[in-house]
């Protein structure tokens, strides 16, 4: 797996990280749900940094860095 093929989950009203880790949530996370992109999938919408998806992150949120999650 590539580093653009590796997955996150985010949430499925914004399709971000970020919202989905309870950091920035948008206007319709209460009620949103979860779907899982890949990196490169988020590199090419744009909506944020790309630290709210690296290693280092998924650490701090999921105590590994492993994205072979099934939602």
């Amino acid at each position: 797996m590539t580093p653009f093929e590796s997955r996150v989950m985010v949430c499925d009203a914004c399709l971000r990280a970020s919202c989905w880790y309870g950091e920035f949530m948008c206007d319709d996370a209460r009620s949103a749900g979860l779907t899982v992109l890949t990196v490169g999938d988020l590199i090419k919408l744009g909506s944020e940094h790309e630290d709210n998806w690296s290693d280092e992150k998924m650490m701090r949120v999921y105590g590994n860095a492993n994205r072979n999650f099934n939602p």
